[in-house]
């Protein structure tokens, strides 16, 4: 399999893997558990707009990096890679141990793949 599709299927699924997580934390609800948090109703969008650019915009600048064949968007691709490798690294060390089971699938997952990511890009700039 040719570099940049590894690099494109490793971004996808880090899409994916940032859906799993999310649905991961919600599944407890069919079962009834109550998910709220104490909060005054007020939704910090700095928040919502960072974890918005982490599992979506990122990732998609990789995969528009990767369809090119220029030597400064193999290196740009390479950067978000490793920035991802390392966020998900630390977010994988900040929410375990977990009381939700499912976090134990995705979260290390997501750590190998992130990291997977970062050392294929990173040999894809190097060439």
């Amino acid at each position: 399999m040719k570099r940049n599709s590894k690099i494109l299927a490793l971004w996808l699924l880090t899409i994916g893997g940032f859906a799993s997580h999310s649905i991961a934390d919600l599944l407890p609800l069919f079962w009834g558990k109550d998910l709220r948090i104490a909060t005054d109703g007020n939704v910090d969008q700095g928040m919502i707009v960072m974890m918005m650019t982490l599992s979506y915009l990122l990732p998609a600048c990789g995969i528009l990096c990767i369809l090119t064949e220029r030597r400064s968007a193999k290196l740009v691709n390479a950067c978000l890679a490793v920035v991802l490798a390392l966020f998900n690294i630390a977010h994988a060390a900040m929410e375990l141990p977990s009381d939700n089971a499912g976090q134990y699938v995705v979260l290390p997952m997501m750590v190998v793949i992130g990291l997977l990511l970062a050392w294929q890009s990173v040999k894809n700039a190097k060439e």
